[in-house]
């Protein structure tokens, strides 16, 4: 059950009647003060002058209409136009007890869609860095609601398989032998060098790089071991992160290689790109470069080499006329905007693009020191993103071990893994997505205010209640009924799970569940202290509120697993 949507359709009805537009904004809001109104409408004020009523006789219109609807226990009308919900005690339970019973907490069905999310999409050849966590988990999430929602979710984890660097390696590891790789970052750099320096190996770096280009069989072997033994490690960094990539989802920029030609071809041909000063260029008159002329978009080199963009064309050609997508997410750093939209551009004149798929880049800012400057050790070196992930895991075993000191070490692993990952995972997704912010391990591990750890923890003291309860009552045979406010602001506050997801498809979010998450345990938690659940004297109340207990866990539970955050049993 949608509230805001519902509210949406009733207003937007009543309002059409009277020559307003079918796109017209009422501006519903959730209520967030301390006072009986459940919801505000906004966005009558906005259409002063718009039409020949004033928004306060249109808000009176509004109110006699839905009264019609006997669901509103109170609305009031402020002379601005403002209106002021309280919604009826029986119809929120209405819709809290089908919530209940449903398998999916009663989500309104939308039309399915075919979505590819873009995200993760690390470089071969280099271990994954700090960096990489918010593209991978953000782009995580979405996949989670959006496959909870219905759609045909497509991951696609577009690593950098294919370059300069990979000559650069290719030569450095034929002077060596490719057993050498143990470390990979020491490698490359080793093998950058020498390429910087040395013009004998940037020419057999060239050589190697056509090479692999015309599939030479040893050029290939070599390149064969480079990318398996960094998707080995990568997967491991998943695994330990609880992301559901998989080999089969990935697509790196070799495998549109035999579409790179094509693409040439087909844009000369189209009139889009031409030859300029020996290289192959695409014009843009929506980007001006620095002299306020027509940006030019190189797609081939003069060499006949390709550019990254050049795949990024094949590989939405691809996308839209093979996987045939409805909507495209890409999950990179803000740095990648021009380019994609140059892409996207290009892609659009081709029509490669149908007019109706949706194109869109969540971009995300960066993790930060104290210092405001880029999260690194204290030499300045890059964090490796296996490294931070251990580090929390140990912080959290030591929690761990101080509270339990007599659990057994596998146990001990288990709950501190899903302790100190899912620390690490809300503090970046409980932060909004555009936003820098600074890292914090104490605010991260916290079992007090808006983290994983507290969310955890409500959660085991939820399901603790549960256990202890000691009826052969037949829940069943009672509904969840408001007995008191507090009960009234619980069940509201969980009849807002679907307005969340909704949000959260919409616009990539997560830090908007976090902070409902954070809502509904806070809420639950005064609930439990002031109204009695298991101890509750009256049969049908200690049933509704066991039962209310139950919804609330499985709404924590599937929140959490939404941001692909584990639940624990003890903490």
């Amino acid at each position: 059950m949608n509230i805001q949507i519902f509210l949406t359709k009733k207003i937007k009805k009543i309002c059409i009647k009277y020559g307003i537009s079918k796109n017209f904004d009422p501006i519903i809001r959730k209520n967030t003060k301390k006072n009986e109104i459940d919801y505000q409408i906004n966005g009558i004020i906005k259409l002063k002058k718009k039409i020949l009523l004033s928004p306060y006789e249109l808000s009176i219109k509004i109110d006699n209409y839905m009264k019609k609807y006997n669901i509103f226990k109170k609305i009031f009308i402020s002379k601005q136009g403002f209106i002021n919900i309280t919604l009826k005690n029986d119809w929120l339970c209405k819709y809290i007890n089908k919530m209940y019973i449903s398998k999916n907490f009663n989500i309104s069905k939308k039309k399915k869609k075919i979505v590819i999310i873009d995200y993760s999409s690390p470089n071969i050849a280099k271990e994954m860095h700090v960096g990489h966590l918010r593209s991978t988990i953000l782009g995580d999430v979405t996949a989670r609601v959006m496959k909870f929602l219905g759609n045909k979710v497509i991951r696609q984890n577009h690593i950098g398989d294919w370059g300069t660097q990979f000559g650069i390696l290719i030569t450095q590891l034929k002077l060596k032998s490719h057993k050498s790789i143990h470390n990979f970052e020491k490698f490359y750099k080793k093998a950058y060098l020498c390429y910087k320096k040395d013009s004998k190996f940037i020419k057999e770096t060239q050589k190697n790089v056509v090479k692999l280009q015309n599939k030479d069989k040893k050029c290939l072997k070599i390149w064969n071991i480079l990318v398996n033994k960094t998707i080995k490690k990568n997967n491991l960094i998943y695994k330990k992160l609880n992301v559901l990539l998989k080999n089969s989802d990935i697509r790196g920029e070799s495998f549109y290689n035999f579409m790179l030609p094509e693409i040439i071809s087909d844009l000369k041909k189209k009139k889009i790109a031409v030859n300029y000063n020996g290289s192959v260029i695409v014009f843009l008159k929506k980007f001006k470069n620095r002299l306020g002329k027509n940006m030019g978009v190189i797609i081939q080199k003069k060499d006949g080499a390709f550019l990254y963009t050049t795949t990024d064309l094949a590989c939405i050609k691809y996308r839209c006329n093979i996987l045939k997508a409805d909507q495209i997410i890409y999950y990179t750093d803000s740095r990648q905007k021009q380019h994609l939209l140059q892409v996207w551009e290009i892609a659009k004149k081709a029509k490669y693009i149908t007019k109706k798929t949706l194109l869109e880049h969540h971009s995300f800012g960066m993790i930060l020191c104290k210092n405001n400057k880029p999260f690194k050790t204290r030499d300045g070196k890059t964090i490796k993103l296996i490294d931070l992930l251990n580090k929390s895991i140990s912080k959290a075993k030591k929690l761990v071990r101080k509270k339990y000191k007599n659990m057994n070490k596998n146990e001990i692993q288990k709950i501190s893994e899903n302790i100190g990952i899912g620390a690490i995972k809300y503090f970046d997704l409980s932060k909004n997505r555009t936003s820098n912010y600074i890292f914090d391990w104490k605010q991260a591990l916290s079992l007090n205010g808006n983290t994983a750890p507290y969310i955890q923890y409500a959660y085991t003291r939820i399901q603790s209640i549960i256990k202890n309860n000691k009826s052969d009552y037949n829940v069943n045979l009672n509904n969840i009924k408001i007995f008191t406010d507090l009960e009234r602001q619980l069940i509201l506050t969980i009849l807002q799970f679907e307005e969340i997801i909704f949000i959260l498809e919409k616009n990539g979010t997560p830090h908007l569940m976090c902070n409902y998450l954070y809502d509904i345990a806070g809420k639950f938690s005064i609930f439990y202290e002031n109204c009695p659940i298991l101890s509750a004297k009256e049969k049908h109340i200690k049933i509704s509120r066991i039962k209310l207990s139950i919804l609330t866990a499985k709404i924590i539970k599937k929140g959490l697993y939404l941001l692909g955050i584990n639940t624990v049993q003890k903490m």
